[in-house]
């Protein structure tokens, strides 16, 4: 029997390590002995345990899959793996359940930190020729419709939404959203299936308002904290995302809390995005991270995932730790390389909404004529890029984050940095909080 090569170790603290199987996902905290004798069998093709301590471990490794006969034993459990993570990709790819239309590109507010820079002085409207172009893309098997921007509920998209809720009237609808003219869309909002419609707020009203104000510089929290209201009195599902850095991040648990208070007869349709911002050092994003699963380890993961939804949406293992998802591992980064495409007002069509407005990031156009590139996020997998098909963390990471790439001539590139900050640095602070949590409670 010999070790996997597929096995990484991140620190604990001074007494303990955590070993990660990353073939089949499991995660095991050891002592520094039985670290140090792991080890000492690395590279060993036939390990023979010298103690009554060395067999125990050894019996309990193999139970837990991390050993195999042989290198070609681990390589066929890789292949298989893969083979399935290929067939259901492919299966995904044959038809379109989900479409984002960019509204516009338009915005009433001006954010210092908007991703989309000066897309805002692009001020076409999605058409309704446009709109039955992209339908036509793709197909009758939709199930979901996600309204973007710019803004998409600004007064003069409404007829455009019209007409796609007249096209698709039995799908359920996401709406990402500044929360400006809530109370004047109420009367579209209550007549469809509404899945949630995520709105910002960056803190108590001063830090709001200093931070996302309309075009003419004037405040806009007081009147989405009205429309939000309003609409959890319609029973519709509210999403609060708040976009966090080390100004902000107290004031916004802060927030939160007050906000759960406020509004908690509403229970499940009131849900948060607590998201470091972007752009910002991989420390200061793990800080701010383990800040927010700080103030929810106390929870049951279901409702840590309500108070949170970004703890759900890191690495395989982390998102397990944290809420309970089960471990699957990723052909791909995430959402932009599943058959899902987001169009906008000038033909476009992408896959990533961070990519949304770079018509050089496009993957392809759907009107006036329908093209795809090959090069693009879109086709982005483990098997087109070469250094993951051999790298030990691949199946946790998918490739990592396209848009982290310097050159983006070239999509088919890994980008490393990310998975692994997530394993070595943020996974043991919150393995750290959530082994503290464990021990309060049984005590």
């Amino acid at each position: 029997m010999k070790l996997i090569k597929h096995i990484i170790f991140a620190d604990v603290d001074e007494n303990s390590k955590l070993i990660i199987n990353s073939l089949n996902g499991t995660i095991d905290e050891v002592g520094l002995l039985a670290y140090e004798t792991i080890n000492k069998w690395k590279g060993t093709d036939d390990i023979i345990a010298s103690t009554d301590e060395e067999a125990e471990l050894l019996e309990n490794l193999q139970k837990r899959g991390y050993l195999v006969e042989n290198e070609a034993e681990e390589v066929a459990q890789k292949q298989k793996v893969l083979g399935l993570l290929r067939d259901y990709y492919s299966l995904d790819r044959q038809k379109c359940r989900h479409i984002t239309f960019i509204m516009t590109y338009d915005c009433n507010f001006r954010c210092p930190y908007c991703f989309e820079g000066e897309a805002n002085a692009r001020k076409n409207v999605m058409s309704n020729e446009m709109i039955d172009s992209a339908l036509n893309l793709t197909g009758n098997d939709i199930e979901s419709v996600l309204l973007f921007g710019g803004e998409p509920l600004l007064p003069k998209n409404k007829s455009a939404i019209e007409y796609i809720i007249s096209k698709l009237p039995d799908v359920s609808y996401e709406i990402i959203t500044n929360g400006y003219y809530l109370e004047e869309f109420l009367d579209i909002l209550t007549t469809i299936k509404l899945s949630y419609m995520m709105i910002t707020l960056d803190g108590h009203k001063e830090s709001h308002d200093s931070r996302r104000f309309l075009a003419n510089n004037k405040p806009t929290y007081d009147k989405i904290l009205n429309g939000i209201t309003k609409c959890l009195e319609n029973g519709l599902n509210i999403r609060i995302r708040m976009n966090l850095d080390y100004g902000n991040f107290e004031e916004g648990v802060d927030l939160k809390k007050h906000l759960l208070e406020k509004f908690s007869e509403y229970g499940d349709l009131l849900s948060f995005e607590m998201s470091p911002m972007l752009g910002d050092a991989d420390e200061t994003r793990n800080k701010i991270t383990s800040e927010m699963f700080c103030d929810s380890v106390e929870h049951e993961q279901k409702e840590r995932l309500r108070q949170n939804r970004i703890l759900g949406s890191l690495n395989p293992i982390i998102n397990s730790l944290t809420v309970g998802i089960p471990i699957r591992p990723l052909y791909s980064f995430c959402y932009a390389h599943e058959n899902k495409i987001v169009v906008d007002p000038y033909g476009n069509i992408f896959t990533c909404l961070l990519t949304v407005g770079e018509d050089n990031l496009a993957s392809g156009k759907y009107h006036p004529t329908v093209e795809f590139k090959e090069n693009s996020i879109y086709n982005r997998n483990i098997d087109k890029i070469p250094e993951c098909r051999e790298c030990i963390y691949s199946l946790l990471c998918g490739g990592g984050c396209a848009m982290r790439i310097p050159d983006k001539s070239d999509v088919f590139k890994p980008v490393c940095s990310s998975i692994k900050n997530q394993i070595h640095n943020l996974l043991p602070q919150l393995y750290r909080i959530e082994k503290e949590h464990r021990n309060e409670v049984s005590l």
